[in-house]
């Protein structure tokens, strides 16, 4: 759950891309997307069976993000009460987003980062440091890219940010995003593909695109799968 870009394009689609980083036999049981009813509402999400849980999901109206930690690298707890990966169904399973934020208790959680995107171009970022919950707006006509501050650190976050300015030089569209998620390397300044050990790896890229027909893109990059994509209605 660790590097997340959000772009408008020339053609107003909003594309929210997302790599996850993770051990590779956590993503064995996570090949596809599935869609469950939470609320009344269709949510499509990838699963991590260990957790049950899962690190992005959208209902066609709002995209869901996680990433692990908030700003700074925090020392690990031997026991949290709960999964991160609980927090996107508990969202889905509020009225909106408000009351989300009133109800949701994020005590006991983990450090993490909870980015929101709304089909008509709202954004929030939902912050957790095991004190308090931190939230503030974000603007979806400004490209942004975040980081999990518990595998990457200010220098890597910043060499991340400048690469993907540098890529924004042209006109981009989804495929090329897909790409920029998905191209591997060893070096930070050129690649956001690129393995954090010899246990930690890019697992699974994730898209959703927003537009007058919305598209969820998938790809488990474990036991090479194929690309897959669904139509979010």
């Amino acid at each position: 759950m660790c590097c997340l870009t959000i772009y408008k394009t020339k053609d107003d689609k909003l594309v929210v891309t997302h790599n996850r980083d993770e051990q590779p036999a956590r993503q064995l049981s996570a090949n596809k997307v599935v869609t469950k009813i939470i609320n009344d509402r269709k949510v499509f999400m990838p699963e991590d069976r260990l957790s049950g849980g899962t690190w992005i999901g959208t209902d066609d109206v709002t995209v869901a993000a996680l990433l692990n930690g908030f700003k700074e690298k925090h020392i690990r707890k031997p026991y949290y009460r709960a999964s991160r990966g609980s927090i996107i169904p508990q969202f889905f399973n509020e009225t909106d987003i408000d009351t989300f934020v009133r109800r949701f208790d994020p005590s006991g959680l983990e450090p993490f980062t909870l980015i929101l995107v709304t089909r008509n171009e709202k954004g929030f970022e939902i912050g957790w440091d095991e004190k308090n919950m931190h939230i503030s707006m974000l603007s979806c006509n400004t490209p942004l890219i975040y980081s999990s501050a518990t595998l990457y650190d200010g220098v890597i976050q910043s060499q991340r940010k400048n690469l993907f300015k540098r890529y924004l030089q042209k006109d981009m569209g989804a495929d090329d995003l897909w790409l920029f998620h998905k191209n591997k390397g060893d070096d930070h300044g050129n690649y956001i593909n690129v393995d954090y050990n010899n246990e930690i790896s890019t697992v699974a890229i994730s898209q959703i695109v927003f537009a007058d027909k919305s598209t969820f893109y998938y790809q488990s990059l474990v036991n090479n799968n194929s690309k897959l994509s669904f139509i979010l209605a």
